[in-house]
């Protein structure tokens, strides 16, 4: 995992062929802020779930959209596999007090955590499942064609990059 402000030396460093960055990427700003530092693409999760083809359940969609930037938690940090960010629910809030009680196992949370997935995305129980979604739920507010997205992305990057040309004069 290579946080965004070390793509730039990444790419010099190791004179990787391409880096493809994660994490935030919702808009146009983002792809263009990752390309000026180097990467050759991103990968956009959260912003693909609000698309009209993304199989999800609409209570699912609905909850994204409702949800801000301090809606999200982190589960599983202190069990061992790096954790994972979803809306805040009754399942995380019982996921983060098992963590932390210093009584419940980690197989007792593993159980737990089963079907959370399928709950919420299939489902649609978005108390008792796991949202799963990045934290950029500011600017996750529409359900949208993929291909509106994808155009809407490509001409805010566009957009960003002459912006940010004005600041450089040429010698």
């Amino acid at each position: 995992r290579v946080d965004e402000d070390q793509v730039p030396d990444r790419v010099h460093i190791y004179k990787v062929d391409s880096v493809v960055v994660a994490g935030s990427i919702v808009d146009g700003r983002g792809l263009a802020a990752a390309l000026l530092m180097g990467a050759e693409g991103v990968q956009m999760g959260s912003r693909f779930l609000l698309a009209e083809e993304c199989k999800a359940h609409q209570n699912m969609k609905e909850a994204i959209i409702k949800a801000t930037d301090t809606d999200s938690v982190v589960t599983g940090l202190l069990s061992g596999h790096g954790g994972v960010r979803s809306l805040r629910s009754d399942f995380t809030d019982r996921y983060i007090a098992a963590e932390t009680d210093g009584v419940t196992t980690k197989e007792e949370r593993s159980k737990m955590s089963q079907g959370t997935n399928k709950l919420a995305a299939i489902d649609g129980d978005v108390v008792n499942g796991a949202v799963q979604v990045g934290q950029a739920l500011n600017r996750l507010n529409e359900i949208e064609p993929a291909q509106t997205i994808v155009h809407s992305v490509i001409n805010e990057a566009i957009m960003a990059i002459r912006k940010a040309q004005r600041f450089i004069e040429v010698i």
